[in-house]
């Protein structure tokens, strides 16, 4: 594991993925001087995630995407965007939950519990299945902390049933974008000669 932290980044692609990890430092950085420790964990939590991201080796463009969420979604908590503008709370559901769910699939083949993707149209259909049920799985999981929050913590948690619906839609939509992507990723690049 620790070689797969240390390892330089060789393509574009790494360097842009590693780009992100240093702006969530930064971020990480930024809150324990200027935000509360509420903050500072949602910055940790996301440290950690984009620290799993190296160790798994996704491609790295998903990585930098999923990096690119992750940031998203941590600052649009801290800067309260939710509260501001009514639909947020939707458009990180999507934007955040597939790449999510995809890298859990990456995780999870990279430590062999799930099949890795292979290069038959079963296999990537097999694969696009796999991240939107992990998202769906996710999603459930997420609404569950949510109402746990808003019984048990503060009412400040905004939980009805449509917003439970919709979140959960939403996120399939985004977790079946995001096996999409990663199924076009692994695909084999066909060269030209010319």
């Amino acid at each position: 594991m620790i070689a797969d932290l240390i390892r330089r980044p060789a393509t574009h692609a790494e360097v842009a993925a590693d780009g992100v990890r240093a702006a969530a430092v930064l971020s990480t950085i930024v809150m324990v001087f200027w935000w509360g420790p509420v903050d500072v964990a949602v910055f940790f939590l996301a440290l950690g995630g984009l620290t799993l991201s190296r160790y798994a080796r996704p491609h790295p463009v998903f990585d930098a995407v999923y990096g690119c969420a992750l940031l998203f979604a941590c600052w649009s908590s801290v800067l309260n965007v939710y509260e501001l503008i009514a639909w947020w709370d939707l458009l990180v559901h999507c934007v955040c939950t597939g790449p999510v769910a995809g890298m859990a699939y990456v995780l999870g083949s990279h430590l062999q519990v799930l099949p890795a993707a292979g290069h038959g149209r079963r296999n990537r259909v097999g694969v696009v299945l796999q991240v939107v049920l992990l998202g769906m799985a996710l999603s459930v999981l997420w609404e569950f902390a949510e109402w746990a929050g808003d019984a048990w913590v503060t009412e400040d948690i905004y939980v009805t049933y449509a917003d439970t619906m919709g979140d959960l839609a939403v996120a399939t939509l985004g977790s079946l974008a995001a096996g999409i992507l990663l199924v076009a990723l692994s695909r084999p690049r066909v060269r030209s000669y010319q």
